[in-house]
Order: C-alpha cells, then structure tokens, then sequence
C-alpha cells in the first residue's frame, strides 16, 4: 500500500465515521428529548412530594446536586484572591502555552517541578 492510497483511505474511514456519528446523533435526538421529558417528570414529582429518591421494580429515580463553577471577571476573581490570600480557590494546573513560552525564552528549559511530555502522532487532511 501506497502513502497515498493510505491517507486515501483514511480519509474516507474519517468520513464514515464522521456520517455515522451525524446519523446516530439524528437518530438520539428524539430519544433525547425524550428523556429530558421524563427527567423533568420525576424531577417535578419529586418537588412536590418533597422526596429525594424513589424505588420502583424498574429501578431507582433520584436527584442529585449538580454545582459548576466559572469565571465571570478574572481581574475582580483575582484581585479578591490576592487581597484576601484566599488561594484555595484556584486549582494548580500548568498552562501549555505558558509552559512553551518559558522554554522558548530558557534555553528549551522547563519550570521548576514541571513535566513535559511530547508525542509525535499522525493527521491526515483532506486535499482541497
């Protein structure tokens, strides 16, 4: 097999797959919708009988808390994190782009207590 006829192939798997997942997700939107339905169906029986949980012979419904957090004003966020030396409100993560502009300017240097890991992978793109 050729390099060309490869990426050739790929290609066309790539696009099935891309088709099939398209019609799968077409094929789920009802049922979706469906379950959102229900889902508010028992959510709504469960406010007004005030229960948290119900055992049926199919199973158990129940609800749960669900809590989410985003930014809405970096500048106010940190300013009060600085002010009040409340960092437990951040996580540690390592930003990439940081991590690559540190190297770029130490000599290909890593922060201190930073990992790195590179991998070389395969892409393949569509010819126009």
């Amino acid at each position: 097999m050729t390099i060309s006829e490869a990426v050739e192939i790929y290609i066309k798997l790539r696009n099935k797959k891309a088709q099939l997942k398209a019609e799968f997700d077409e094929k789920c939107e009802p049922i979706n919708t469906k379950l959102g339905q229900l889902e508010a169906k028992l959510m709504d029986t469960f406010n007004k009988t005030g229960v948290d949980s119900v055992k049926t012979e199919f199973g158990t419904a129940y609800s749960t808390t669900r809590t989410t957090t985003s930014i809405a004003d970096k500048e106010v966020f940190m300013s009060h994190v600085r002010k009040n030396d409340d960092w437990g409100l951040l996580e540690v993560r390592v930003a990439k782009a940081g991590v690559e502009q540190f190297r770029e300017n130490n000599n290909d240097e890593l922060p201190p207590g930073v990992n790195l890991r590179v991998e070389r992978v395969v892409n393949v793109r569509k010819s126009t």
